[in-house]
């Protein structure tokens, strides 16, 4: 999951800078350098997404455990909620 955060929020970095140089209805391709700063502040942002959602995950799994409930469980497609019970 950390890769394709990466590249997708590496994507939605750079399309935001298009985006505004559109909205300016200047050259999409002024500026190229702030084109390579927005993606990798964008696969920044990607990957701090999965870890803020995995510590809430966590911290909503700790609360139901206090509460005496059962933990939160989804599918091991995207994110695990929990480890499989051995």
């Amino acid at each position: 999951m950390g890769l394709t955060a990466a590249l997708i929020g590496g994507a939605s970095g750079t399309g935001i800078h298009i985006m505004t140089n559109a909205m300016r209805k200047v050259p999409l391709s002024r500026s190229p350098w702030f084109h390579v700063g927005y993606f990798f502040v964008g696969c920044w942002a990607g990957n701090k997404y999965v870890a803020v959602e995995r510590k809430m995950v966590e911290d909503i799994n700790q609360i139901r455990e206090d509460k005496g409930m059962p933990p939160m469980v989804g599918t091991n497609a995207w994110i695990r909620y929990s480890e499989p019970q051995k």
